[in-house]
């Protein structure tokens, strides 16, 4: 018996989809329709906004229907009245809406109520995402809009859009990686910058910002990511399977407190510790003693510490992470550490958070203990731009 055709997914479940795929997303993206409402007028608000303290995104998304037969010049008009001066407008509305709350307080995608506080609606990334119909013939599509009170507001093919998100995960790395392209779009005239969205991720990749853009950009974009994003997603995983079973309904303690350090990690900071997550499970892996690995970030001055532990000392796995996290932040004076411990007791690595916070007294004792048993590699500052590695 033949199978029914399948009805097309809609732009909206796949975007959700994605974001729902991203812890971040997942605890600071909501819907627009669950934003308090005053009885003043606001207009038709954009689809989602992803809020937290210090970051935002407003998203807008615009589908054609897949049965509308296009004449020469539809697409072009669609883009043009339907994604660019509608969807902006929405968004212009979304920002002046937001702009009225002194914070906001929503239950999350995982049950959680959050809480952030307000934001300067000029901070942030206005981004359309659209979709038309598979066999579409080539168009002209703008990739951006400026509005009337100056604001920047991306425009961005479905396809477009995801890959984005493949190669940028915590917030701040689509923060940045935006702002290059809008400046990159605003720096270059229309014929220089018509090249793809995969060369513009690659000339980011390569931190390439003056050159103008160019295809041959696009093999950066290609050799990115492998094993290590790879590594990165699965420990990322499991902070998310933490927060999911916190068993009250708040959206605060270590696991929130942690999620919102890694938002906030810089390119290469962030480069750094996915480096080091694969190296402590390598080492797990193959019940291979290493000392802990460290970073402590140049954006947000929050310290990492990877200990991994092999089979012989799994069952002090969750007390030697807590010590050495602590005498790492000690070392270090920083005023923040996450740490992240890793066993293997099954075929399976058991990744284990923790997150210490307050100011470093004096403890003679520990500085004895650290310098009659050293448990730290040596450590270096370079530049890469700067990573403390």
């Amino acid at each position: 018996m033949k199978e029914p055709a399948r009805e097309p997914v809609s732009l909206l479940h796949d975007f959700v989809a994605q974001q729902h795929g991203n812890v971040f997303m997942r605890a600071y993206c909501f819907d627009t329709v669950n934003l308090p409402v005053g009885a003043e007028p606001h207009g038709d608000l954009a689809d989602r906004v992803m809020v937290m303290d210090g970051i935002g995104f407003i998203f807008q998304l615009c589908e054609r229907e897949p049965r509308v037969t296009s004449k020469a010049g539809d697409l072009e008009k669609w883009v043009s009245n339907q994604v660019a001066r509608k969807g902006a407008k929405q968004i212009q509305n979304t920002r002046e809406l937001l702009s009225t709350y002194m914070g906001l307080s929503m239950v999350n995608h995982f049950g959680h109520r959050v809480t952030v506080s307000s934001h300067d609606p000029d901070t942030f990334v206005n981004v359309i995402v659209y979709r038309v119909p598979a066999n579409s013939r080539a168009f002209r599509a703008p990739r951006f809009k400026r509005s009337r009170n100056g604001g920047f507001v991306h425009i961005l093919r479905d396809a477009e859009y995801f890959e984005i998100c493949d190669h940028f995960v915590t917030p701040a790395e689509l923060l940045d990686y935006f702002e290059f392209r809008r400046d990159l779009l605003l720096d270059w005239d229309p014929a220089s910058a018509a090249v793809s969205e995969a060369a513009l991720i690659g000339q980011f990749l390569m931190d390439d910002y003056t050159s103008a853009p160019d295809p041959r950009f696009e093999r950066a974009t290609r050799a990115h990511g492998g094993p290590v994003a790879c590594e990165f997603s699965f420990v990322l995983d499991t902070l998310a399977d933490s927060i999911a079973g916190k068993e009250d309904h708040d959206g605060d303690g270590d696991c929130y407190e942690i999620l919102h350090e890694l938002a906030w990690l810089g390119r290469y900071d962030l480069r750094a510790l996915k480096h080091q997550l694969r190296s402590g499970l390598d080492a797990v892996r193959s019940n291979r003693f290493e000392l802990p690995f460290r970073i402590a970030s140049t954006r947000t001055g929050c310290g990492f510490i990877v200990v991994p532990i092999t089979r012989e000392f799994q069952k002090q796995g969750h007390d030697a992470l807590a010590s050495l996290a602590r005498a790492s932040k000690h070392e270090l004076s920083l005023d923040r550490q996450v740490g992240i411990g890793m066993w293997q007791n099954t075929e399976f690595v058991d990744v284990d958070w923790l997150f210490l916070e307050g100011e470093n007294e004096p403890d003679p004792e520990l500085d004895q203990r650290l310098s009659r048993s050293y448990p730290f590699r040596g450590s270096s500052e370079q530049r890469l731009p700067p990573v403390f590695i």
